[in-house]
Parts: structure tokens; C-alpha cells; sequence
């Protein structure tokens, strides 16, 4: 199994590109303390699975009942659930998003106040491979790209713009999924962040045909390009490349 895996933060409206990439701390403190940029976006991935964590807070907003911050939250999340997908092949896959969610939850402690709006949340993309068949799922403005021998096909949450997960592991059955067997898939895409926004449906089979000659740094070269050409927000992006090989 070929595995690939980029993020890139971004950059942050309202400041000089890059300026907080050097901020002491890794942490969204109550009132808008420092926050690095990379703490928008993680992922990870073996030949087994794959999860790509994106925040799905506005870039200004501050973190409120919580002083872990948005990059510790994303990276509990990200690793709970690519544990959970690993070790319990068997288990649906939206059950284990629900354990996951619940058990990065029970780390905050006393002193986080989860109910507050504030708290992190984040949009979340997986695949697992186990057993003869692809698992998949998305919660919020995510898209997996998957081209098998009839073509490309996506897996979206029609609802992405209302659904995030938090601290409430019930979300996780809002979440859009899909089981198909493993045989005939030639590549699997795992696109959250801005990347997944600025797909439109018909330029699909163009987005696998860049990331199979190109690999994923290719593909995240394409997106900027296009935010580029169209002016729009310089959002964070994850993908993640799996090939059978």
C-alpha cells in the first residue's frame, strides 16, 4: 500500500502570511492568545487506515472553556480514532468516531467547560481498509475521492456545514459513510479543509488524475493555484494518498 500524507495550515486572515508561525505556545487561549498555524489541520495514516482532522472554527475565533487548545484537541481526536479504526477492525466505523470522541472528551478535565460554544470542534474525514472492504466516513466539509474500475466516486456529508464534532460523541451518527468491498480501487483520496470546499463534483476524475501523476503535494499545489486564481481564502488543507500497490 502506497500511503502519502500532507497538511498545510494555511494562512491567517487579518495578519502577515506566516506571522504567527513562530508564536510561543501551541495553544488558543481564552481572549485570543497566540495559536500556531499548523494547529488547523492534522492527519494520519497507515496501509490500514487513514484520518484527516480539520478545525471547523473560523481562524479568529477564540477557544472558549478549554486551555488545551484547537492543535491538542486535533491531534487527540486524529490519533483516538485512527487507534480505534485499527484495533477494532470489526467495529462500525461511526461507533468508533463516537469512542473517539468520547474519550478525547473525558481528557479535558475539570477545568474545561465543554458546554461552552466555544470549545474545539472539527471536520473530520476516515477510511479503513480491514477484511476485504473500504470503510468511510465524513463529518463536515470533508470529500473522499475513490476511483475504482466503473470511475470516480465521492463520499460527502450533505450536511457539512452544520456538523462538526465536539465533545458529543452522538454526532457521530450524522456522519455520512459507506462500506464497499476493496476489490477493484485504484486510489483513495482523503481531502479535508479547504481542498474538499474548493472541489466542484465535475472536475473529480481531474483531482485523482493530478494526485495519481503527481502525488499529494502536487494536488495541494493545484488547490492553492486555484485559490490563487479566484481570490478566495488561503484555507487549511489535509490529504491523504492510499494506492494499492
Amino acid at each position: 500500500m502506497h500511503v502519502e500524507v500532507v497538511t498545510d495550515p494555511g494562512s491567517d486572515p487579518g495578519s502577515d502570511a506566516g506571522s504567527d508561525a513562530g508564536a510561543p505556545g501551541d495553544r488558543n487561549l481564552p481572549g485570543g492568545g497566540p495559536r500556531r498555524p499548523r494547529d488547523r489541520v492534522f492527519a494520519l495514516a497507515t496501509p490500514e487506515a487513514a484520518v484527516v482532522v480539520t478545525t471547523a472554527l473560523a481562524h479568529r475565533t477564540p477557544v472558549e472553556g478549554c486551555g488545551h487548545g484547537t492543535g491538542w484537541y486535533l491531534r487527540r481526536l486524529g490519533a483516538h480514532l485512527l487507534a480505534r479504526l485499527t484495533d477494532r477492525p470489526e467495529r462500525p466505523i461511526r461507533d468508533c468516531l463516537s469512542d473517539a470522541i468520547a474519550e478525547t472528551a473525558a481528557l479535558h478535565g475539570g477545568r474545561c467547560d465543554l458546554a461552552l460554544h466555544g470549545t474545539p470542534t472539527a471536520s473530520i474525514v476516515a477510511v479503513r481498509l480491514a477484511e476485504g472492504r473500504v470503510d468511510q466516513l465524513v463529518l463536515g466539509p470533508g470529500t473522499i475521492l475513490t476511483r475504482r474500475d466503473v470511475g470516480v466516486v465521492a463520499l460527502s456529508d450533505p450536511a457539512r456545514h452544520h456538523h462538526a464534532a465536539g465533545a458529543r460523541p452522538s454526532i457521530a451518527a450524522d456522519a455520512a459513510h459507506d462500506t464497499t468491498p476493496c476489490r477493484g480501487v485504484h486510489t483513495i483520496a482523503l481531502i479535508n479543509g479547504g481542498g474538499a470546499e474548493s472541489l466542484h463534483p465535475d472536475h473529480r476524475p481531474t483531482t485523482i488524475r493530478i494526485l495519481e501523476e503527481t502525488g499529494a503535494h502536487g494536488l495541494l499545489a493545484h488547490i492553492r493555484a486555484g485559490e490563487l486564481r479566484t481570490a478566495s481564502a488561503h484555507h487549511p488543507v489535509g490529504i491523504v494518498h492510499l494506492r494499492p500497490v
